[in-house]
């Protein structure tokens, strides 16, 4: 999150590292259930090890999903949505097989709806939608 003048960047949160940790853990362990001679041993070595690597190197992004400027609303989509022409903006919960995600829907004056996730950001939905809300009034 980097706030310019009253801009606010908002980028996809990353895996903690902790949790590589916790996959080595359960890497080891499961190295001594599985025996050696079986195929499940060394594909579960490979996805440890993948999940390990892939966590430990990871980088964040450069360009943000999310900008919430002074005049208006900029998604990954490279569109751009003014203030002065969102009615209302609605925060709610989607299930995805068993998980919950939350999606804001960003009603235009035109009649248009905007939907899109807010899940998985550096900055809290609560926090999006209250700065939204704030920029519209």
């Amino acid at each position: 999150m980097t706030k310019e003048d009253n801009t606010l960047n908002c980028y996809i949160k990353l895996f903690p590292k902790w949790i590589a940790y916790v996959v080595l853990v359960a890497g080891i362990a499961g190295a001594f259930i599985i025996p050696v001679t079986s195929v499940a041993f060394y594909i579960w070595i490979g996805l440890c090890g993948l999940f390990i690597a892939k966590t430990l190197t990871q980088k964040p992004q450069i360009e943000p999903v999310i900008v919430l400027a002074e005049t208006g609303i900029q998604l990954k989509n490279e569109q751009f949505y003014p203030y002065n022409e969102i009615e209302k903006v609605m925060a709610f919960s989607v299930k995805r097989l068993r998980f919950r995600t939350i999606n804001f829907k960003l009603y235009l004056k035109k009649g248009n709806q905007i939907e899109f996730n807010v899940d998985n950001l550096s900055i809290k939905p609560q926090h999006l939608l209250d700065v939204i809300n704030e920029k519209i009034k």
